[in-house]
């Protein structure tokens, strides 16, 4: 039996949802990818581990993510009020 993954990414991009919400999604997506190594760090590993570059990661990932989330809402908000369809 084969199992198929559908690429999450793809999934969105394809979506016929307004410009805004991809962009939304895509920069969650990035937070939590940014976030899944330190976490599983901290479940798996050592103890008295001291996990900087990981930190890091989290911490650029995270910045990135959340001005792309910025962006998504300002673009949403022009669609909204400043475009007429």
């Amino acid at each position: 039996m084969v199992v198929r993954v559908k690429n999450p990414i793809k999934q969105i991009l394809a979506s016929n949802s307004p410009l805004g919400i991809k962009i939304i999604a895509l920069s969650l997506l990035l937070v939590l990818v940014s976030a899944a190594p330190i976490m599983l760090y901290i479940i798996f590993g050592p103890a008295d581990g001291n996990p900087i570059g990981l930190g890091l990661l989290f911490a650029v990932g995270a910045l990135v993510g959340h001005l792309g989330f910025l962006v998504g809402l300002l673009l949403l908000i022009r669609d909204h009020y400043f475009r007429r369809k």
